[in-house]
């Protein structure tokens, strides 16, 4: 959790993505639960892609990848995160496949600065393992559910979850911030995300809110 790195290219183009933070990375890593705890220790409010696609389309993920396939579901993440570029003040969870285009990130580099919360594919495969509700509703994990041999389950988890990462890194690491969330509770991940925030300078360190999107020394 020491290694939080910075694109130093991407933040310097923060003054032009005032109020929201995105947060991106593999399925399984974290970013719902670190995105409602830094929301919540920073002032924010929070929204999660993937709810804001079930609720347009009255339909769970899984049923849309049943029904209609992934290209209809990336359709739909793109028209939802479109819609957000107009919003202020929140911390934003987006699905592990929705920055995979140029023009998909250029609409998030428009909506805030993007965190690539990382990782490992064993830790995501330890806890996918444990949660079977989280699997079921995850298309690229839900056949292995009904695997009852829990070694093949776990490692047929890890594998597919490194292969995506694998095939995902070069947009990942596109990021503005990599936050480190292996081994880590939620709540020490968005106090890590704080901290990295207030010595940048990007907002006050005795306020929760956002005081300014600016650098230190800008005007």
């Amino acid at each position: 959790m020491d290694d939080i790195e910075k694109n130093s290219m991407g933040l310097a183009d923060f003054p032009n993505r005032l109020g929201n933070i995105l947060l991106t990375g593999a399925s399984g890593s974290g970013k719902s639960a670190i995105g409602r705890q830094s929301a919540k220790l920073l002032g924010l409010g929070f929204l999660d892609l993937d709810e804001l696609i079930e609720a347009a389309s009255a339909r769970k993920i899984s049923e849309i990848f049943a029904t209609e396939g992934e290209l209809v579901f990336r359709e739909y993440e793109a028209k939802i995160l479109l819609s957000l570029q107009n919003i202020r003040s929140h911390v934003i969870a987006v699905g592990g496949g929705a920055l995979l285009s140029a023009e998909a990130y250029e609409t998030a580099k428009k909506i805030g600065p993007i965190v690539w919360i990382q990782s490992s594919a064993m830790e995501i495969s330890r806890r996918l393992f444990k949660r079977v509700g989280e699997m079921e509703k995850r298309p690229l994990f839900k056949d292995l559910v009904g695997e009852e041999n829990h070694e093949l389950r776990r490692e047929g988890i890890r594998q597919r979850v490194q292969k995506m990462m694998d095939e995902r890194r070069s947009w990942y690491s596109q990021a503005d911030v990599v936050l480190d969330g292996s081994y880590v509770t939620p709540e020490m991940a968005a106090q890590h995300l704080k901290d990295i925030l207030v010595s940048e300078g990007l907002m006050k360190a005795d306020h929760k809110r956002f005081a300014s999107w600016h650098r230190k020394g800008s005007s």
